[in-house]
């Protein structure tokens, strides 16, 4: 089934509201973890980067100020970390996906999603709604990002289908932040004068 899409900020703004999830705020947690990502090295491994995004979004939106004041609170509900509010019956989870973000192609994620996260894109109820209900199953809606030296692209959708831990189909989608709208992220340069600083040498004891 095709996705619906909201990428006008006259359709974008009022679900986001509803969602409780102020566009700012997604804004400014996204502006942050981008900060962090400055930190990661293009030798590092693969899976730093996606470890790396994952860890600082989850907090980040775990620690913002305005989300607690909107009743969002830290959930490891069926062992998937994120934050969740019980009003909405929500739960919003960091994922870092791929180019496709904010495009008019579904995104996907950059690496696997285990066994957890995959029962509740399962579970997701057929039918969308941002209200309580007597169902202790919550919705679980992705906060995808894609991080590159160009741009930041930013979108919050609702996963309803996977494949070996690959996302193969939203339902909805609410883009926040479309490729080149946002500037990408800004690496550290370390100046000369520090990069030679000579380190302490290690060596091993000798046995007696």
């Amino acid at each position: 089934m095709p996705s619906r899409t909201y990428a006008d900020e006259t359709e974008v703004v009022p679900l986001l509201s509803q969602m409780k999830l102020p566009q700012w705020v997604i804004l400014e947690i996204a502006s942050q973890v981008a900060g962090e990502r400055a930190n990661v090295s293009p030798l590092d491994a693969p899976p730093v980067v996606g470890f790396e995004t994952w860890r600082w979004g989850t907090r980040y939106s775990r620690e913002h100020a305005e989300l607690k004041r909107l009743g969002w609170r830290p959930c490891e509900k069926d062992q998937v970390s994120g934050i969740r509010n019980a009003e909405t019956g929500v739960k919003l989870v960091f994922c870092n996906t791929n180019a496709n973000t904010g495009t008019g192609k579904n995104p996907k994620n950059v690496h696997k999603k285990g066994p957890a996260n995959c029962r509740l894109i399962e579970k997701n109820s057929p039918q969308l709604s941002f209200l309580p209900t007597d169902d202790p199953c919550d919705d679980l809606w992705y906060l995808c990002c894609h991080f590159c030296d160009a741009y930041i692209a930013i979108e919050i959708s609702r996963p309803d289908s996977e494949v070996g831990g690959i996302i193969t189909n939203f339902s909805d989608r609410i883009i926040v932040a479309r490729p080149h709208e946002i500037p990408g992220i800004r690496r550290l340069n370390v100046p000369e004068e520090y990069a030679d600083v000579e380190r302490p040498k290690v060596t091993r004891k000798k046995r007696g």
